[in-house]
């Protein structure tokens, strides 16, 4: 394995920020490295990672003197931990123009931590916030949406009636899988569990029912004699 064999969402994003032609414009970015590094791998300038500088916030006078930058072609989203009120003004702001792109690396509400009783929020949290307040819906691009499809069956030429989604979420690598013609296996070692596909079943969600179960993806491992 090495990073050519590798699909993330941020490697989605870069590549639909380059196949999108932003014509020299920058990026506004709400994310992390892993981002920062395959933008830079294809040459797209971006600004506003990382936190925000601190503002004199006496009166709320701040709202109203925010500086924003110009020449902004689009406005990427993801996790990110410096993520507050600044960077939500300053999105929804540049979101305001029409030919601004709003890109989503993900819409996944939590993601799974070390300690099971502590809720992680994930990047869709944030881009739920930006979405009430610009009153855009963004390209997200990450699972289950078409972009990381359209992005892996571009590069490897992949057939999905001869390909597997192997995945620990339902209303994502599931639903990924079978929205796009591919077998699908839940692994049982992450977010969802049993209940969780017979819930599904129950509510009539087939895209979210996996053709197969697994404890974990050792499983499909032979054991050694």
């Amino acid at each position: 394995m090495n990073k050519n064999n590798l699909v993330n969402p941020a490697a989605v994003v870069a590549d639909t920020l380059h196949r999108s032609g932003l014509n020299g414009k920058r990026v506004y970015l709400i994310g992390e490295q892993g981002l920062r590094d395959e933008m830079d791998e294809l040459g797209i300038e971006y600004f506003g990672h990382g936190p925000e500088k601190k503002m004199d916030e006496e009166g709320g006078a701040f709202m109203y003197d925010i500086k924003l930058e110009e020449n902004v072609g689009a406005v990427v989203v993801g996790y990110e931990k410096h993520f507050d009120y600044t960077k939500l003004m300053k999105a929804s702001n540049y979101l305001r123009e029409d030919d601004v792109l709003f890109v989503a690396t993900n819409e996944d509400e939590t993601c799974p931590g070390p300690n099971p009783e502590v809720v992680i929020p994930d990047a869709g949290p944030i881009v739920a916030a930006i979405k009430c307040a610009s009153g855009r819906d963004p390209l997200t691009v990450g699972k289950p949406c078409t972009p990381a499809f359209n992005y892996i069956k571009r590069k490897w030429n992949i057939n999905p009636s001869r390909t597997m989604m192997i995945g620990d979420r339902t209303n994502t690598d599931v639903k990924f899988g079978r929205d796009h013609g591919m077998k699908t296996l839940l692994v049982l070692s992450g977010c969802h569990q049993i209940e969780d596909i017979i819930e599904n079943q129950m509510n009539e969600r087939d895209d979210m029912v996996p053709d197969f179960v697994a404890p974990c993806l050792g499983a499909l491992v032979p054991e050694r004699v």
